[in-house]
């Protein structure tokens, strides 16, 4: 019995272990996406200055993915490189 209830407390800490490892992975790739939308959104607000446009509201810019984002980059973008043209 002794045997068995050590197996038990030892699978559940190993269970415990991964769960935790898996929380931390995961909230790293959040992480890492928030950050790589707050510096597209910095960007966007950027390029919107240097080509004297209208500012998208925060509300407008923070309810959009990451590839909706950089999408609205690459069109900027092309605007600036048209008027270098």
């Amino acid at each position: 019995m002794y045997d068995a209830r050590e197996k038990a407390i030892r699978d559940k800490q190993w269970a415990l272990n991964a769960s935790r490892n898996e929380g931390i992975a995961e909230g790293k790739i959040e992480g890492k996406i928030e950050g790589r939308i707050e510096g597209e959104i910095k960007l966007i607000r950027t390029l919107e200055v240097i080509l004297q446009l209208p500012v998208i509201s925060q509300d407008g810019l923070a309810g959009k993915s990451l590839e909706e984002l950089q999408a609205i980059t690459v069109t900027l973008q092309l605007k600036i490189r048209s008027r270098s043209d």
